[in-house]
């Protein structure tokens, strides 16, 4: 079944993630397919620790901007429109250098993680 919605109309809780980082999310898909998405607030200077996904992960930012450090490419800042797509096993890290809002989706089997 489709589902419609948009940031305004979704449910949103508090949510701890990696590192004791609160964040506030919205979950959008989990279930079949070992693929689980979700919206994500980040309030400026809010960071997610240094990690790795045993499965890839997509972001995709819809409004903001945040700083990527990835040890293999560096540190980029993607904004609003922007995506980076992450391989499994690649260490990196998110910093919100402004409120930002994210859409993340992934092949994610730690459903303790993030989505």
């Amino acid at each position: 079944m489709a589902r419609y919605f948009t940031k305004d109309t979704l449910s949103w809780e508090a949510s701890t993630v990696l590192g004791g980082t609160v964040m506030n999310k919205s979950v959008v898909w989990e279930g079949d397919h070992d693929t689980r998405s979700a919206f994500f607030r980040m309030p400026k200077g809010m960071s997610i620790p240094t990690h790795t996904h045993p499965k890839w992960v997509q972001v995709m930012v819809l409004q903001g901007e945040m700083e990527v450090k990835a040890d293999k490419e560096g540190s980029v800042r993607i904004s609003q429109g922007g995506c980076y797509f992450v391989e499994p096993g690649d260490t990196h890290m998110e910093t919100a250098t402004e409120d930002t809002l994210v859409l993340v989706t992934q092949g994610e089997d730690r459903p303790d993680f993030l989505c």
